[in-house]
């Protein structure tokens, strides 16, 4: 009797671990659809609740789903850690403890720490409605726009420090520069170089609301050779994350690829490889006609249908 229930424990921990991190259709994408439908209606009633009319009125309505939805959320943390040990099953707590550092399973702890936390601890209801934005960023997992772009945030992060870097000592001297030149004509906003770091900094990234400007003429010099040089470094790091995102691209494109070549080395594509072909295309989030281009490279006919969903593949559009 211990033994069926240790076994039907595991298989059922098996099968939690490929609903929740393997598998991409059916149950799977059901439960997925229904915790990103949460997460924004989350978003919403937060922004609703800062009208107090709106939220004096359906305050019980507001409350209900609240409890709705740290439930789910809390379910779904568990499920997720408890079945972690399925990473290697030979050290099951191991495992769940490495998942549980990982930035993912930190996001779904966020996501609903505040609630248990408030349980306990006095906490301004303003605070709390205002945290629960960070939900939004459990959309990073069901989301591949989302986790590649904190793929490229991750990859590129010493080349976005270092220009930050270089905005910062910028504005530094330009705060400097212009504190020595205006601090006479008008001290009530250049009377110190921490007074004057607001103009130089929006001055620098190219903002310039004009509501501090340069009144002398050294400061208007300053003023255009401190904004023509903010045009370049204000756009380092987006160039930066926009050529990351086309290497991750290229190295998502190239991962499928080499799965697609090694599963055809044989010479022939079984069921369970066409479909592990098709859980990497979604988990990379590669488009079907970015995968139909890519296995006309590979130069196989083979493909012609999804395995799950039935959709058309081939390689002729």
């Amino acid at each position: 009797m211990d033994d069926n229930t240790n076994t039907d424990s595991v298989s059922l921990r098996h099968r939690t671990h490929q609903i929740f991190e393997i598998e991409h259709h059916g149950l799977a994408r059901f439960i997925n659809s229904v915790l990103m439908l949460l997460i924004a209606i989350t978003v919403i009633i937060v922004f609703v609740e800062t009208m107090p009319q709106v939220r004096s009125e359906y305050t019980s309505w507001f409350i209900w789903f609240e409890y709705f939805s740290i439930a789910l959320f809390s379910i779904e943390y568990i499920a997720r850690l408890w079945s972690a040990a399925e990473i290697d099953p030979e050290q099951p707590w191991r495992s769940r403890w490495r998942y549980a550092k990982s930035p993912l399973a930190l996001i779904d702890l966020l996501a609903v720490a505040p609630f248990y936390l408030g349980l306990f601890i006095q906490l301004d209801t303003r605070y709390l409605r205002v945290v629960r934005l960070l939900r939004i960023f459990k959309l990073t997992r069901y989301s591949h726009s989302l986790s590649m772009l904190f793929q490229v945030l991750k990859n590129e992060l010493p080349g976005i420090i270092s220009a930050l870097s270089i905005l910062i000592i910028l504005i530094v001297f330009a705060s400097a520069g212009i504190y020595l030149v205006e601090r006479e004509a008008q001290p009530e906003v250049f009377g110190s170089i921490p007074q004057a770091i607001w103009w130089a900094t929006i001055t620098l990234t190219t903002v310039g609301y004009g509501d501090v400007v340069p009144i002398t003429f050294a400061g208007k010099v300053l003023g255009i050779v401190i904004t023509i040089m903010g045009i370049g470094i204000a756009a380092l790091p987006a160039g930066i994350i926009a050529s990351g995102f086309t290497t991750e691209m290229q190295n998502r494109r190239d991962e499928f690829r080499a799965k697609l070549m090694a599963s055809l080395s044989d010479g022939k594509l079984t069921h369970d490889e066409l479909r592990d072909i098709e859980r990497l295309r979604i988990s990379l989030g590669l488009s079907l006609k970015e995968s139909k281009a890519l296995i006309r490279l590979a130069g196989t006919g083979h493909i012609t249908h999804c395995p799950h969903c039935g959709k058309d593949i081939s390689l002729h559009p």
